[in-house]
């Protein structure tokens, strides 16, 4: 089979993909959390592809069109991160420099046009290679995009850390907020992108002749820019951090506050019985307790050396211990009572709790 053949089954498979990964959106768009910015992902992408549509159907009249739609990748990108920010952040900051990346490509891209349509016919043949002084034009803006992907890739994959590092801190049931494979789908973007720099730069200094290097650079950032869609399009539950993270990495409150708000937090979760509800956040609690909840997160750490979703589960055994010792009920459905999936590690960790509070202090 000859290799034209391959790449142009391998579009038209990218394609039937991306029907899916709509079709996906359209059923689930009410379940997944910003999905306005989702939406203008979704139609970034064949946008992005536009020169590969051209190679595939021998659309010469978009000629003049082509090598300007490098751009809506990083649109596409950006949206993402939008979209994904609020999901790990409860108050995310609407910072204009996120779309500066998406405004540089803008420019860069215009100087496409500088490019005579001729040569773009000739390049829908064969892509250039060497000579970058004089086709700068045609390298720059695959090079920038390339940068761009992986720089708020980057982006992305940090705050999706510092939220999982963190959840402990700010959510009890943790396993029921995290956000499982966006962060490796995202390095593999990464990994691409850095990939396609590598081919750029190889073909602007004639390093090795790729015939089809813009081919093989948009469809590898294609390909993975549609499985990051995809995993977008999966329904997810989080626990968006209300806390200040520099704040908390300095845990400066005074003695007198940490006194003040453990001892609030104590009487509101007794009252209230906070341990019994499942998927308590710090965020929920600590609007019901009337206290800033990075505040009470350095108070937790200070005076009793825990974290939020410990404070809770010390509550949690106490509970479990008093309905076992003064009833008949079963272990297995204190558990589920409690949110726990495993009699055996309530019970494992029942037993831990009752020896370390039988010794001595």
């Amino acid at each position: 089979m000859k290799a034209d053949m391959v790449y142009d089954y391998a579009l038209y498979a990218a394609l039937f993909f991306y029907f899916i990964v709509v079709i996906r959106f359209v059923y689930y768009r009410h379940r997944i959390f910003q999905s306005p910015w989702l939406a203008a992902a979704i139609l970034s992408w064949p946008i992005f592809m536009l020169d590969e549509w051209m190679r595939l159907w021998q659309l010469t009249q978009l000629a003049p069109l082509y090598g300007l739609s490098d751009v809506f990748a990083v649109l596409l990108m950006s949206c993402s991160y939008r979209m994904v920010k609020p999901m790990l952040l409860a108050y995310p900051s609407k910072r204009s420099r996120l779309w500066v990346p998406f405004w540089v490509m803008a420019v860069l891209q215009l100087t496409i046009l500088l490019i005579p349509t001729e040569d773009k016919l000739l390049w829908l043949e064969a892509s250039p290679s060497g000579e970058p002084l004089m086709l700068w034009p045609a390298y720059l803006a695959s090079l920038t995009t390339g940068f761009c992907v992986l720089l708020i890739g980057i982006l992305i994959i940090e705050h999706i850390q510092m939220y999982h590092r963190h959840l402990p801190e700010q959510a009890v049931d943790v396993q029921e907020f995290r956000v499982p494979r966006l962060a490796s789908v995202m390095a593999n973007t990464v990994v691409v992108a850095f990939a396609s720099i590598l081919l750029v730069t190889a073909a602007t200094f004639g390093f090795f002749a790729v015939p089809f290097w813009e081919s093989l650079h948009h469809t590898a950032l294609g390909v993975s820019l549609l499985v990051v869609l995809f995993s977008l399009t999966f329904p997810r539950v989080t626990s968006p951090s209300p806390l200040d993270y520099e704040r908390l990495d300095e845990g400066a409150v005074k003695p007198a506050e940490v006194r003040a708000v453990i001892g609030q937090a104590k009487r509101t979760m007794i009252d209230g019985k906070n341990y019994k509800k499942l998927g308590l956040t710090l965020k929920d609690f600590s609007d019901e307790a009337g206290v800033d909840p990075t505040t009470l997160a350095i108070a937790l750490h200070l005076e009793l050396k825990k974290n939020f979703r410990g404070f809770v589960y010390q509550y949690r055994l106490d509970y479990a211990k008093n309905v076992l010792l003064r009833s008949d009920a079963k272990i297995a459905k204190v558990a589920k009572r409690l949110g726990l999936n495993s009699e055996k590690f309530l019970g494992d960790v029942l037993v831990k709790y009752l020896r370390n509070s039988q010794e001595p202090h």
